[in-house]
């Protein structure tokens, strides 16, 4: 079942059987976020939506592989032709609508214990204002013993004359052998506090930020995404000769799991049986 909610201009469509993906976010005739296909029939790629929801960790854990608590873990390679276990789970399943009104909705999401051996049970909550989407993600461990826990939001935005700015700190550089990833102090020519043309980027970026602020402008209009302070981190995704960009808050480093630094410094948290992450993130609107 697909949801609209509506207040004033803002227009808000949810695909929750795909991945809890939001497929468009208009205010009046502006498309906010790109907006995703008219789907029919039960397959979808969640990678032509507007958003989705990343849990219950972010961005690549190194070839699948980590060890936690004297485990060994192998998880599938699940965007071919990487080898690596991507953006978690929850994008690439059905969610159910838990709860809904003419102007919020919340979805649900619950994993059985598999190769990620734990149960966990996620939410989304959108809420809709005149000016604002709302976004709450929660992950609770259902599990006997502590699991590694991370959120991320996953959204597209239309690149034509958009001019990204974010409080950047470290950037992260991966060993694409290992996996290992270190955070190296900004460059001038790469730091994107001061904001930059977004046609003028090439990223798939993580990035550690001082403020978990990114504010997109356009000459029509500006998007603010203000997020909780567990969004220590986010990924800028500009691919070449692509007409969209991604701008993602995320509460850990890629590969933050099998990483030797401090849990401080990778964002890394982890859940003790029924312990529950929460994250939110505030998508403000100007015209």
């Amino acid at each position: 079942m697909r949801l609209k909610l509506a207040n004033s201009d803002m227009v808000l469509e949810l695909d929750p059987a795909a991945g809890g993906s939001v497929s468009a976010l208009r205010c009046g005739d502006v498309e906010i976020l790109r907006s995703g296909p008219a789907r029919s029939g039960p397959t979808f790629d969640p990678r032509q939506y507007s958003a989705f929801p990343m849990v219950p960790y972010v961005g690549r854990i190194h070839n699948g592989r980590c060890s936690v608590n004297g485990m060994d873990i192998q998880l599938h390679a699940n965007l071919p032709p990487e080898p690596h276990s991507i953006h978690g789970f929850g994008w690439q399943t059905g969610w159910k609508v838990k709860a809904q009104t003419d102007q919020s909705a919340t979805l649900i999401h619950e994993h059985s214990e598999d190769a990620w051996p734990w149960d966990y049970t996620a939410l989304q909550t959108f809420i809709l204002k005149e000016d604002a989407l709302i976004v709450e993600i929660d992950v609770t461990n259902n599990g006997s013993n502590a699991m590694p826990a991370g959120l991320g939001w996953h959204p597209y935005y239309r690149r034509k004359d958009a001019r990204l700015k974010l409080p950047t700190s470290h950037e992260w550089h991966p060993d694409e052998e290992t996996g290992d990833n270190q955070p190296i102090a900004m460059a001038p020519e790469r730091d994107l506090s001061a904001g930059r043309a977004v046609e003028s980027l090439k990223l798939d970026t993580a990035f550690s930020v001082s403020d978990p602020i990114i504010e997109v402008t356009w000459p029509t209009h500006r998007v603010t995404m203000l997020s909780d302070g567990i969004f220590t981190h986010a990924t800028i995704y500009v691919p070449p000769g692509e007409d969209y960009f991604c701008a993602e808050p995320i509460t850990h480093a890629p590969n933050a799991v099998n990483s030797q630094l401090p849990d401080t410094v990778t964002g890394r948290r982890w859940l003790n049986p029924g312990e529950t992450l929460s994250g939110t993130i505030k998508l403000s609107v100007e015209r």
